[in-house]
């Protein structure tokens, strides 16, 4: 019956683990119209890292019905804008993108996306 006690709490240890798994995401900081931005993108999906670590969802790509892949996230910054590039690809097909887009924001929290070379806020009827 100790062996049995024995393989229970070695079972039990071995799902423990000392440390979280690692970030994947990509971290970006940036100071943008003097206001200090940190996102994180992680699988087509942008992030705003909250000041307690926490992470708020603020763009993804549109819905995609088959099994795709992020195949590009890319984000920049100058004084005025913070720009995000996403693009999911659908496994399978070659090139990029079943869907994705390009955003830009000054604040991290609202985002306008580049719509038949308009920016329309996101949320919005594009025209």
């Amino acid at each position: 019956m100790r062996w049995w006690r024995s393989c229970s709490l070695l079972l039990l240890l071995g799902g423990c683990q000392a440390e979280p798994p690692p970030d994947t995401a990509q971290h970006f900081r940036a100071e943008v119209q003097g206001l200090p931005v940190h996102l994180a993108l992680d699988d087509c999906e942008v992030f705003r890292v909250l000041p307690d670590g926490r992470r708020e969802r603020v763009l993804t790509t549109d819905f995609y019905p088959m099994l795709s892949v992020c195949q590009r996230q890319d984000v920049t910054a100058d004084s005025d804008y913070i720009r995000v590039e996403l693009g999911r690809q659908a496994l399978g097909a070659g090139g990029c993108c079943a869907t994705g887009g390009t955003w830009r924001s000054r604040d991290g929290r609202d985002w306008q996306r580049r719509v038949q070379g308009r920016w329309v806020e996101t949320g919005a009827t594009p025209p």
